[in-house]
């Protein structure tokens, strides 16, 4: 996701020193299935928490364990759950209670915070609450709280008119562990294909 800059040349610099303030300079873009919900639609409970069902994974999922090192039962034990809870969706549904469920998102995301697309303009200053499912092994479900800082105007419809920026509040220490596994090796996936340049991060919780 190339970055975001306001339509006309007014506040450009700004935006996009924002942004650089907001993410930091170790950063990856991918395309992530998540939720974006204001704190007023999460209460009135319109999700199934933990429910990370789209089988749609950014290409960093190939550069995890090989098969010789896949620990098969927490593959199966994770099969087992995203099976369960697609039941509990399927029989929401069909209560006619509404869900929403995670779509594909383009994302410039880091360890502090997320820029990311929405058909949705959110004001700076909103709190929002954010399902973000990480292509990690095992896979995870990221849940946590941003507040949106910034936002521009593609001046287009595809893939979302807007361009969200949000620094992450709270993110507990072992999401933010696995948060950093994930930018880590999407940072390698982004050398492999032309960015030799670009700034990488580094983890001692990585084997």
């Amino acid at each position: 996701m190339p970055d975001a800059e306001p339509r006309s040349g007014s506040g450009r610099e700004e935006f996009i020193s924002l942004k650089k303030k907001t993410l930091g300079e170790f950063t990856v873009h991918d395309t992530l299935p998540m939720v974006v919900q204001t704190l007023p639609e999460k209460i009135s409970g319109s999700l199934v928490p933990r429910r990370s069902i789209l089988p749609v994974y950014p290409s960093s999922w190939t550069s995890g364990p090989s098969e010789g090192q896949i620990p098969w039962l927490v593959l199966f034990q994770s099969m087992e759950e995203r099976l369960n809870q697609m039941m509990v969706i399927l029989a929401r549904i069909s209560s006619g209670e509404p869900v929403r469920l995670p779509i594909p998102v383009p994302v410039e995301i880091s360890e502090s915070g997320i820029l990311f697309r929405s058909e949705r303009m959110y004001p700076a200053g909103d709190i929002l609450h954010l399902l973000i499912d990480l292509p990690v092994f095992p896979p995870v479900e990221l849940e946590t709280r941003a507040r949106a800082v910034g936002a521009v105007d593609r001046g287009r419809e595809e893939e979302g008119r807007y361009e969200i920026l949000a620094s992450f509040e709270g993110l507990p220490v072992d999401l933010r562990d696995r948060l950093l596994q994930y930018i880590v090796v999407r940072q390698r996936e982004e050398i492999r294909h032309g960015y030799p340049d670009k700034a990488v991060a580094t983890s001692r919780r990585i084997g």
